[in-house]
């Protein structure tokens, strides 16, 4: 019997990954996307967004918990979380994972995506059964405006920036974030590949300290994802980002105290990177 190959077709990636399918479990369209649910022999199940793979079964905590447990971890009480994207879950599992969380909202502009999560991706998406998970299916950009000093930890999970999502990577946006966030609040969000989207990277690093007082950046290798040094940016209206403020308790596969220290780029690299200094 051949082998199905799906071939990815990510417009911001001079490469293309290509994965083994056993079975096409899901094939739909939303109102927003094209979304495909994949079955490999390698990596379990896989979502794929407009021809992108999202996610896999394997390797998904090592986004997931990066993102969520740094700034998760940075803030003393995060006791109301805001997700802004992340319908699969995911991040919503890892944020439920710490007891202080007494409210996490998930605003997602597609439903089906979390539909399609629901029925083939349960390791992720038991989180939406939680009674402190709120979602709701909106833009984010439209749902932070009616935002005030509301949150203690806003996580932006979103897609690659284009089409819809591209709003959530400006500095209008992160004026909108800050002013969501309370005192002591802050701002997580993916932001691309260190080795495929440097420019893109950099120019999120300096709209975000055009609008917080502590800016940085952390990373993590996600296998799936076209550039594999994946990159994190993180800013703070107070503390400082680079420890933990509180004991590490979520039970976790990789995160840690020492992880969390060491996702951080080396302040003088981070100083290169930001000044232009480093080019490949």
């Amino acid at each position: 019997m051949n082998d199905i190959i799906f071939i990815e077709r990510d417009p911001y990636a001079p490469v293309r990954h290509c994965y083994r399918v056993s079975a096409i479990l899901y094939e739909g369209k939303s109102e927003y996307q094209e979304i495909l649910v994949l079955e490999s022999p390698e990596f379990g199940k896989l979502l794929v967004l407009d021809g992108v793979v999202q996610l896999d079964e394997k390797y998904e905590f090592l986004y997931h918990e990066f993102l969520a447990h740094v700034p998760m971890y940075a803030h003393p009480n995060p006791e109301n979380v805001l997700i802004v994207g992340g319908g699969d879950g995911g991040t919503l599992r890892e944020v439920l994972k710490h007891e202080e969380v007494r409210r996490a909202v998930l605003v997602d502009i597609d439903r089906e995506v979390i539909e399609v999560s629901k029925r083939f991706f349960p390791s992720l998406s038991r989180s939406f059964e939680d009674p402190r998970a709120i979602v709701i299916n909106e833009d984010g950009y439209k749902y932070i405006q009616d935002c005030e000093e509301e949150f203690d930890v806003i996580i932006v999970d979103s897609t690659d920036p284009v089409g819809f999502a591209h709003v959530l990577t400006t500095e209008e946006f992160f004026r909108l974030a800050f002013r969501a966030l309370r005192e002591e609040g802050i701002f997580a969000a993916q932001t691309e590949s260190l080795h495929y989207h440097l420019d893109m990277v950099v120019k999120t690093q300096k709209s975000l300290r055009k609008v917080f007082p502590v800016v940085d950046l952390y990373t993590s290798v996600v296998p799936i994802y076209a550039g594999y040094w994946w990159t994190y940016s993180i800013a703070s209206k107070k503390h400082p980002v680079r420890e933990p403020c509180r004991k590490v308790q979520a039970n976790t596969k990789i995160y840690s105290e020492e992880m969390h220290r060491y996702a951080f780029l080396p302040t003088s690299f981070y100083e290169r990177v930001l000044s232009g200094d480093f080019k490949y």
